[in-house]
């Protein structure tokens, strides 16, 4: 006979026998949504035995710790609106403190950046007004992704942008602020050739004194020695004053004695070696003597004081080549900025890209140096070009990432005061798992996100995603040899391809834009005093709009 002692102890076995087995089914269990939440999957044993895959694990992983670092992104707003106000207030774009020219000091110069609407008593008449038809170059409608504008009211930053292309009179400047995706002239270099070729201008922008990446661009040839370049993203391990100076492009340069650097013009795209003015920038803490060769013989010496302002050399000629500046003297107060190329009217977008950056490098710029920068080449576009290194797979909500977005525009706006800001969705991308090469589609709920903040900001949005979803998506690029294998990064004929419909969406908007202009005027043409004569002694006089068509005659007899 058992005893009863025996028989508890099996039965506790049992028990936990086959609690064990359902808990092991139970963990089969996939994870299931309820109320739009995801329920992680069960597991209670998991500490003994690991049933959710690597992928699973990685994905709770990613929903449990924010997109971002926000201390990265920690600005404070007021202080650089009042940063910016100060400067404005005080600094003097042109004059001999600040500004020398090829021809000696000047007093002014066109500074960009103004604004061109007309005012309500100088609107311009129909025959005045250009008529914008691009439908020669244009796709058809339903295949161009057009730039949405929320701007709220008359006269918006985007309208102004549109208005200036239209009527040619002013030279329009595009920053594109961005990472790796647009590095070494990635996309800029076509968008710039695209809108050149249609609005005219030349030159190809922006470019460090010195970078160890100056190789890697096409656009234009950079020799430099003697300079120690500093980036923005070590900006802790940057020393002072150096750490302090940079602008949004990202890169300053600290002189030695005879530090200098030669830019030559290429013919790698249209436009880009028609060149009719160089302007070099800087800061000088100490007494500065900097020499200036255009082309093989012709130099000219320029003498500044010590000083906090950014300073500027503006050379202009028929045909710029070559140019070359040289540091003869003040070297240990000498910061390099960069040196901008163009033309003196039409189109010029400078690359300001900075790789790893997801937008938060704006911040670690000066506000000053930026405000002061923009009063001497003003801004009338500035296109946000980030969050591709933000996407995580089966990470969907990016609020966090979209409130950082907010603020950038909000920094652009009050550096750049008047500029149009255009937020561009995150591009397209793939990953490889056990599927195989398979599209991310977290991309578009990083897209959904980074509209959310243009829209909250009343500033104009692009959908890159959607743009290159209707070339056949970023596994097309790879196949067609547009993008690298690692199914992220463009190359140069990707980034043709984007620019391209970029150029589209710039130009639809310009012919709505001249349509719109149009149809007010009309609207708000007087009424004429018309004088019908019916019969030799019967007149009837008619208050119409002065469109003969919309008057019905067989009613009047």
């Amino acid at each position: 006979m058992t005893s009863s002692g025996r028989d508890f102890a099996v039965r506790g076995w049992l028990v936990m026998a086959a609690t064990l087995v359902v808990l092991v089914l139970v963990s089969f269990i996939p994870p299931l949504e309820a109320g739009g939440v995801k329920l992680r999957r069960a597991s209670v044993i998991s500490d003994l035995i690991e049933m959710d895959s690597p992928s699973e694990q990685e994905a709770l992983l990613a929903e449990a710790e924010p997109e971002i670092d926000v201390e990265e992104f920690e600005v404070d707003l007021e202080l650089v609106a009042e940063q910016v106000k100060q400067t404005t207030a005080v600094s003097k774009p042109t004059g001999e403190a600040t500004s020398a020219s090829w021809e000696g000091i000047f007093e002014e110069q066109p500074t960009g950046g103004e604004e061109f609407m007309p005012q309500p008593d100088e609107q311009p008449s129909l025959d005045e007004l250009p008529i914008a038809d691009y439908s020669d170059i244009l796709p058809p409608d339903e295949k161009i992704i057009r730039i949405e504008n929320f701007a709220q009211g008359e006269q918006s930053a985007l309208e102004q942008l549109y208005a200036k292309l239209l009527a040619g009179k002013q030279q329009v400047r595009v920053a594109f602020m961005g990472d790796s995706f647009v590095e070494g002239d990635i996309l800029t270099a076509d968008l710039r050739e695209l809108l050149q070729d249609t609005f005219s201008g030349g030159g190809v922008g922006y470019t460090p004194v010195a970078s160890p990446f100056t190789g890697f661009r096409q656009t234009i040839k950079t020799s430099s020695k003697g300079w120690t370049p500093y980036n923005i993203m070590q900006r802790k391990s940057t020393p002072e004053p150096y750490a302090g100076d940079f602008f949004v492009s990202g890169w300053v340069a600290k002189a030695s004695e005879g530090a200098s650097t030669r830019w030559t013009m290429t013919d790698k795209r249209r436009h880009a070696d028609e060149c009719r003015r160089a302007r070099l920038l800087f800061i000088c803490r100490e007494d500065a003597t900097v020499s200036v060769r255009l082309g093989e013989d012709e130099v000219r010496t320029f003498s500044f004081a010590a000083g906090e302002e950014v300073r500027q050399i503006v050379v202009e000629s028929e045909r710029i080549t070559t140019l070359e500046m040289r540091v003869e003297s003040g070297a240990a107060g000498f910061t390099a900025l960069g040196a901008e190329f163009d033309d003196v009217g039409g189109v010029v977008v400078d690359n300001l890209s900075i790789r790893s950056n997801n937008g938060q490098a704006m911040f670690w710029s000066n506000a000053a140096v930026n405000a002061q920068i923009n009063t001497m080449r003003g801004y009338d576009l500035v296109v946000l070009q980030y969050g591709l290194n933000i996407m995580q797979a089966d990470r969907h909500n990016y609020s966090l990432y979209g409130e950082q977005v907010e603020k950038m525009v909000r920094y652009v706006e009050s550096c750049f005061p008047g500029a149009a800001v255009l937020v561009m969705g995150v591009s397209d991308r793939s990953q490889k798992n056990e599927a195989g090469i398979v599209p991310m589609t977290e991309a578009k709920d990083l897209t959904k996100w980074q509209r959310t903040a243009a829209e909250r900001c009343g500033v104009a949005f692009w959908n890159t995603y959607a743009a290159m979803q209707q070339l056949g998506g970023m596994a097309e690029f790879v196949a067609n040899g547009w993008a690298g294998k690692d199914y992220t990064h463009i190359n140069y004929a990707g980034g043709a391809r984007i620019a391209r419909e970029l150029y589209y969406a710039l130009l639809k908007g310009v012919e709505e834009y001249s349509a719109a202009q149009r149809e007010k005027i009309e609207r708000s043409q007087p009424l004429l005093q018309q004088t019908l004569e019916l019969e030799p002694v019967n007149k009837i006089v008619i208050d119409t709009v002065a469109r003969p068509a919309e008057v019905d005659f067989q009613e009047l007899e």
